[in-house]
C-alpha cells in the first residue's frame, strides 16, 4: 500500500498545476467587480497565497496535508511560530466559497456519499453474482439471453439520464422523494422514522448509480464461471466421481470470484465518479455535488480534498479486495509489502521536479518561455500532421480489414445485422442533418415554447398537421384546433437556409416542410424546447457531435495505443518501463474529476467548434492507456515469435516489424476494443455538455438538450417527455455499439466453441 502515496503525490500535483494553469482563479469575479478596490484584491490574493508560483503553493498544501511539517513552507508571518521540522495534524486548508475549514466541510458531505457509496457495491455484488452464475449455468437458455438484453441496456443507459428518468417517475407516482438526503419533517420525527427517512431517500440514488455495475459484473462472473467450468481440474473432479454441485460451488465458484473480488478496490473508487453526476441530477448532497461546484468556482483546497479522498478509496478499496481475496482463495496469502516501487515512483516524482524547473526557468528568464512557447508549437504541429498521417492511414487499414474479415460473420448474426443497420441509419441522419431537419437548430419561435409533438393524419388524400392554440401560457399547455390543419409537404424549398449536402454540394431544400402564409407555422415531429426550437431538428444537428466524437477520439486512441504500446512490447527495457509508468499513473486518476479539471483549465471560453476539439484531446488523452497496456502484453508475446525473430535475423527495421507483423495480429483486437469503447467517449461528450462543461449553446449536442431538460423544472413537473428523447439516442446508440463489439469480440475469440 505504500506504493500508492507517490502515485497519490502524482496526481494531486497534477490535479493542482491543470487549476493552476486555469484562467483566472477565485478572486477573478472579485477582481472584474466595480465595488472592490484592486488595493483589496491585492491584500486577498497575498492572504490566499495566489500570488505565489504554483509549485509553491502545492508545498504549502502538502504541507499542510502532512503530519510532519517544516516552517520554510509556511508564509513569513507564521515561520517564527515553529521549528524547523514540527509535527502537526493534518490540515486540508480553509474553504475559500464556504468560508470555513475544508476538513469541516468534507466531513458534513463525506458521509451521504460513502453511505451511497457502500450501498451501491453491496448492491452490485449481492445481485451480479449469483445472476452470473445463473446465467452461466443456464447458458443459451431463456435467462441467458433474457440477462443478456438487460444487462447491455443497463450499460447503455447514461447516469445523468437514468437519474433524469428516477426523478421524472417519483415526481408522477410519489412512491420515492424526488432528491435530497432528508425531508423537511426529518427533525421531528421519531428515530425509527429518521432511519426510514435516510433509507426512503437513498433507495432511487442507490439504484441508478448500482444498474451499470451489476450489468457490468454480472457479465464478467458468467464469462469467469463459463471458463473455470471447462477447466481441467474440473473435469478431473468429474471424473473422480464428484457431484456436480460440489463441483460448482466448491471448484469453479471459487476461482471465478477472484477476478469480481480484485476489481473491488476500482469498482468502490469509481462509484465516486458516477455519484457526482447522480448527485447532481438528483440534488443529493454528497461529496461529489461539493467537488463539481468547487471545480467551476476553483476552490481548489476542495477540489484537493476530494482528489485524495478518491485516491483513499481506491486504496482502501484494494486493501479490502485483498483481504477478501485471501478469505476466498486459500492458496493466496497476504505478505507485508517490503517497499514502494519504484515503477510507481518514478514518474510522479520527475514530472513534478520538471514542472518545477520549467516554472522556475519561465519566471526567471522570459526569453526561455518565449523559446519554450514557439518551440512547443512548432513540435505540436509536427506532431498533430504526423498523427492525422496515422490516423488516415490507421482508419483506411481498419476499414479494409473489418469489411473483408469481420463485417460477412456480423451479419451472419441478427443481433449484429440489427446493430449495424440502426448505426447506419443515426450515422446517416447525422450526415444528412440539414436535409433532413425542416428548420435550424438555432431557430426559436418563442409562442410556442414547449410545444407539444405535432399530431399528422391522412387527410383527403394527403398528409396534414394538426393546429394547435396555447390554452395556459403559465404551464404551457396547448390544445389541438377543430378542423385546423396544415398540408405536410416533401422536398420543400427553403430560401434562407444555405447548407451544403456533405460539406460539398450547395442545397436549399428541405425534406419536408408546412406551406402556410402564416410566418410562424411550424410541424414539431417531437415537440419544441422552452423557447419554441424544433426538438427534432436539435437532435439531428446534435447527432452530428455526439456521434462523430466517439470516432475521431477512439481514432486517436487507437493510433496511441498501438504506438505507444507496440514500442514498449518490442524494445522492452528503458522504454518499456516509462511507458508503463507513465501508463499505469493515468489509469489510476480518477477520470471524472481529471477531466472536469481539464476542461476548467484549459477552454473555459471556447467556442462550440474549439470545444469539440478540446473535448476530443481530452477524452483521447485519458483513453489511450488502457489500450496501450494491453498492447504490450500482446507486443511481448509476438516479440517471441520465430517469425519476429526471423524479420530481426534479415535486418529488418523496428517499423516494419511493427506495422508488418504487430499490427496485423493485434488489428482484431483494435476493431472489438474500439467498438466497445465508442461508447465511453458517447458518454464522456454527453456527461460534459449535460454539467455545462462541454457543448455551449446555441448548437446542439445530445448531452446539452438533456442539461436543458434537467434545468428547466417545467419539463420533470409537467411531463414533458420529448425533452428527453435526447436520452434515449444515446441509449440506442451506446446499446448497438454494445451489441456490436460484444459480436466481434466472439468472432475475434480463438477459444470459443
Amino acid at each position: 500500500m505504500l506504493s500508492m502515496v507517490p502515485l497519490m503525490l502524482g496526481i494531486s500535483a497534477l490535479v493542482f498545476l491543470l487549476m493552476y494553469l486555469s484562467p483566472g482563479d477565485f478572486l477573478s469575479e472579485a477582481r472584474n467587480s466595480k465595488d472592490i478596490s484592486p488595493e483589496i484584491v491585492k491584500q486577498e490574493e497575498i492572504r490566499l497565497g495566489l500570488d505565489k508560483p504554483w509549485y509553491v503553493q502545492y508545498g504549502r498544501w502538502l504541507n499542510s496535508v502532512s503530519p510532519v511539517k517544516t516552517n520554510l513552507l509556511l508564509p513569513e508571518s507564521e515561520r517564527g511560530k515553529h521549528s524547523l521540522v514540527y509535527f502537526g495534524s493534518p490540515d486540508f486548508g480553509y474553504s475559500w466559497s464556504y468560508k470555513i475549514p475544508v476538513t469541516e466541510l468534507v466531513g458534513q458531505r463525506i458521509f451521504p456519499t460513502l453511505l451511497l457509496a457502500l450501498a451501491s457495491t453491496f448492491l452490485i455484488y449481492a445481485v451480479s453474482i449469483p445472476l452470473g452464475v445463473l446465467a452461466a449455468v443456464k447458458r443459451d437458455g431463456f435467462f441467458d439471453k433474457l440477462s443478456a438484453f438487460l444487462a447491455y441496456a443497463a450499460l447503455s443507459i447514461p447516469y445523468f439520464f437514468l437519474a433524469l428518468l428516477a426523478v421524472l417517475f417519483a415526481a408522477v407516482t410519489g412512491l420515492f422523494p424526488t432528491g435530497g438526503q432528508v425531508s423537511i419533517l426529518h427533525d421531528f420525527l421519531s428515530p425509527a422514522g429518521k432511519v426510514w427517512d435516510w433509507v426512503e431517500h437513498l433507495i432511487l440514488p442507490t439504484l441508478v448509480l448500482s444498474v451499470g455495475g451489476i450489468a457490468s459484473m454480472m457479465r464478467v462472473m458468467r464469462g469467469n464461471f463459463l471458463d473455470y467450468s471447462r477447466a481441467e481440474f474440473v473435469t478431473t473432479a468429474r471424473a473422480k466421481g464428484m457431484g456436480e454441485n460440489a463441483i460448482m460451488f466448491k471448484h469453479v465458484l471459487r476461482n471465478a470470484l477472484n477476478p469480481v473480488i480484485t476489481s473491488f478496490g476500482f469498482a468502490f473508487a469509481g462509484l465516486l465518479s458516477g455519484a457526482l453526476l447522480v448527485e447532481n441530477v438528483m440534488n443529493y448532497p454528497g461529496l461529489g455535488q461539493l467537488i463539481y461546484a468547487a471545480i467551476i468556482k476553483q476552490d481548489q483546497y476542495v477540489v484537493m480534498a476530494g482528489v485524495v479522498i478518491g485516491c483513499a478509496m481506491l486504496v482502501v478499496g484494494q486493501l479490502l479486495a485483498d483481504i477478501l481475496l485471501a478469505l476466498a482463495d486459500p492458496r493466496i496469502r497476504l505478505e507485508r509489502e517490503k517497499a514502494p516501487t519504484k515503477a510507481i515512483a518514478i514518474f510522479p516524482a520527475s514530472a513534478a521536479l520538471a514542472a518545477a524547473a520549467l516554472t522556475w526557468a519561465s519566471e526567471t528568464y522570459p526569453a526561455f518561455l518565449e523559446f519554450l512557447k514557439s518551440a512547443s508549437f512548432a513540435v505540436l504541429i509536427a506532431a498533430a500532421a504526423v498523427l492525422c498521417v496515422l490516423l488516415v492511414a490507421g482508419l483506411g487499414w481498419a476499414a479494409v480489414f473489418f469489411c473483408k474479415n469481420l463485417l460477412p460473420q456480423t451479419l451472419r448474426s441478427p443481433r449484429g445485422a440489427t446493430a449495424l443497420a440502426v448505426l447506419a441509419v443515426l450515422y446517416a441522419a447525422a450526415i444528412l442533418a440539414p436535409f433532413l431537419a425542416p428548420y435550424e437548430p438555432t431557430e426559436q419561435c418563442l409562442d410556442k415554447s414547449f410545444h407539444p409533438p405535432s399530431a399528422i393524419f391522412f387527410k383527403d388524400g394527403s398528409l396534414r398537421v394538426q393546429c394547435y392554440r396555447q390554452s395556459d401560457p403559465s404551464i404551457a399547455k396547448y390544445e389541438p384546433i377543430e378542423g385546423e390543419s396544415l398540408p405536410l409537404k416533401f422536398f420543400v424549398r427553403d430560401e434562407d437556409s444555405n447548407y451544403k449536402i456533405l460539406g460539398l454540394i450547395p442545397f436549399k431544400t428541405r425534406l419536408f416542410g408546412v406551406e402556410s402564409s402564416q410566418p410562424d407555422a411550424r410541424v414539431y415531429l417531437l415537440g419544441a424546447d422552452s423557447t419554441g426550437r424544433d426538438v427534432f431538428s436539435r437532435l439531428l444537428y446534435g447527432a452530428r457531435v455526439s456521434l462523430s466524437i466517439g470516432f475521431v477520439g477512439i481514432a486517436i486512441t487507437m493510433v496511441l495505443g498501438f504506438l505507444v504500446g507496440g514500442l514498449a512490447g518490442y524494445f522492452g527495457g528503458a522504454f518499456d518501463f516509462i511507458a508503463m509508468r507513465f501508463v499505469e499513473f493515468l489509469m489510476a486518476i480518477p477520470s471524472l474529476y481529471l477531466l472536469l479539471a481539464m476542461r476548467s483549465a484549459l477552454a473555459p471560453h471556447f467556442d462550440s467548434a474549439q470545444m469539440y476539439i478540446m473535448i476530443v484531446i481530452i477524452l483521447s488523452a485519458l483513453g489511450w492507456a488502457g489500450t496501450a497496456r494491453v498492447i504490450r502484453g500482446m507486443s511481448l508475446s509476438l516479440a517471441n515469435t520465430q517469425y519476429v525473430q526471423a524479420a530481426k535475423a534479415m535486418g529488418e527495421s523496428p517499423v516494419k516489424i511493427i506495422v508488418k507483423h504487430f499490427l496485423p495480429n493485434v488489428l482484431s483486437y483494435l476493431i472489438v476494443a474500439a467498438t466497445l469503447s465508442i461508447p465511453a467517449y458517447v458518454l464522456g461528450e454527453a456527461a460534459l455538455s449535460f454539467l455545462g462543461l462541454g457543448i455551449q449553446e446555441p448548437s446542439a449536442s445530445w448531452g446539452l438538450m438533456l442539461a436543458q431538460a434537467q434545468n428547466d423544472t417545467k419539463v420533470l413537473m409537467l411531463g414533458f417527455w420529448w425533452m428527453l428523447i435526447p436520452g434515449i439516442a444515446i441509449f440506442a446508440t451506446v446499446l448497438c455499439f454494445n451489441i456490436l463489439g460484444d459480436i466481434l469480440r466472439d468472432i475475434a475469440d480463438p477459444k470459443k466453441d
